[in-house]
């Protein structure tokens, strides 16, 4: 069963990710179709619940199951129904504030981690390069112009790119079979910060021991008490699939994803079945409006359209190119592009993860890890975090 025909927020367009669903019915819940008693059995007396079930909800879990903790993840929508399953999928190293104590090794992490659970994500790891406009040809040059300017390749970083609705999806299914819940449609409302943390779900509450909030661009829609994050989402597309030949007259013969590290702003990558997706453009709303943002809205259209025209400008092969998928998808962040990684202020037993401005593939997974061993284990989380200070 895909992903799609369950009811993916479709209002954001549609990504190009394989969602074909490995969970078995009975592995998850759907909070939305089953009576309140029987959600009253599934949550009663969770050590830890997890909100959200993106990249780092979904690592959380599963770390905490291998450490024979059991928790229970409270998704609104469907698994990969956020950022994590709409990113355009390039893996990254560290953070987009730069490389970090405890988050310099997050593409190793990512890379045992599949191994281990066979997940089946085309995770491919050749590297990653940033590129800039440069106004001559010196140096190491992609056949782009881009802005009126051409494009070189300053620096191979590590890194490489996932399909990430798959990857989501296998690690789910890596959580449950180690021991995790996972409820879908179960829209969280309210995190209160007491002595012991609560959380409000339709008419209900729940008591955890631990609480981790894990929802990116809907953080400050549950919390006060967390610094500012903005929201917004971002766009991408995809083109029909290219040719071998075309791949190589356009410089990604060897399919190593991109991102400028000057402006204007460009990422891209090539798929398994050789279309490239291109993604830049950002729409600024909050939280609570980011769901209305649909690819009917003027908004949406409008950064749809310049990401075509400004892809087709970049070379001649490029020209007539079609499109098949165009889509949106949330992505949050807080001034100075450091993430939340850390512990609310009023209850120690309430933490925080998000904000990854477009670095959350890798760093995501590794969150949930340092996640489960602060809970655990009482390790310190980062002390770079904005919720650290």
């Amino acid at each position: 069963m895909s992903l799609e025909v369950r009811g993916l927020r479709n209002q954001w367009g549609v990504s190009p990710w394989d969602r074909t669903d490995p969970i078995s019915a009975s592995d998850f819940h759907d909070v939305g179709k089953c009576p309140a008693s029987d959600f009253h059995d599934i949550a009663k007396h969770p050590e830890v619940v997890i909100i959200g079930a993106g990249l780092t909800g979904l690592s959380t879990a599963y770390h905490l199951a291998k450490l024979s903790v059991r928790s229970i993840v409270l998704e609104a929508g469907l698994i990969a129904d956020g950022a994590s399953g709409r990113t355009g999928g390039l893996v990254l190293e560290g953070t987009a504030a730069g490389i970090l104590p405890q988050v310099d090794s997050c593409v190793a992490g990512l890379r045992k981690l599949v191994e281990a659970e066979q997940i089946d994500c085309s995770l491919h790891l050749p590297g990653c390069w940033e590129i800039e406009h440069r106004r001559d040809d010196s140096g190491s040059m992609l056949p782009w112009t881009d802005a009126g300017a051409r494009v070189a390749i300053a620096e191979l970083l590590s890194g490489g790119t996932v399909e990430p609705a798959r990857l989501c999806v296998g690690l789910a299914h890596a959580a449950v079979a180690a021991g995790a819940v996972i409820c879908e449609h179960a829209r969280v409302t309210k995190v209160i910060a007491n002595r012991e943390p609560v959380v409000e779900i339709d008419q209900d509450r729940l008591h955890p021991r631990w609480v981790v909030v894990a929802c990116n661009a809907w953080i400050s829609s549950l919390l006060d008490d967390v610094p500012p994050i903005t929201s917004s989402l971002t766009f991408a597309c995809a083109t029909e699939p290219l040719s071998e030949a075309a791949l190589r007259e356009l410089g990604l013969a060897e399919r190593i994803p991109f991102y400028t590290r000057d402006r204007p702003y460009l990422w891209g990558r090539v798929t398994d079945d050789r279309r490239i997706v291109f993604g830049t453009g950002i729409v600024y709303a909050e939280s609570s409006e980011l769901e209305s943002v649909g690819s009917r809205s003027r908004d949406f259209q409008l950064a749809i359209d310049q990401i075509q025209n400004r892809v087709r400008k970049l070379h001649p092969a490029l020209a007539k190119i079609e499109f098949l998928n165009s889509w949106a998808g949330p992505i949050a962040f807080t001034e100075g592009a450091v993430p939340l990684l850390g512990v609310v202020s009023d209850c120690e037993r309430i933490l925080v993860a998000g904000a990854y401005a477009g670095h959350g593939v890798a760093l995501g997974v590794r969150a949930g890890e340092l996640l489960a061993n602060a809970i655990v284990h009482h390790e310190s989380l980062p002390a770079w975090g904005p919720l650290n200070r």
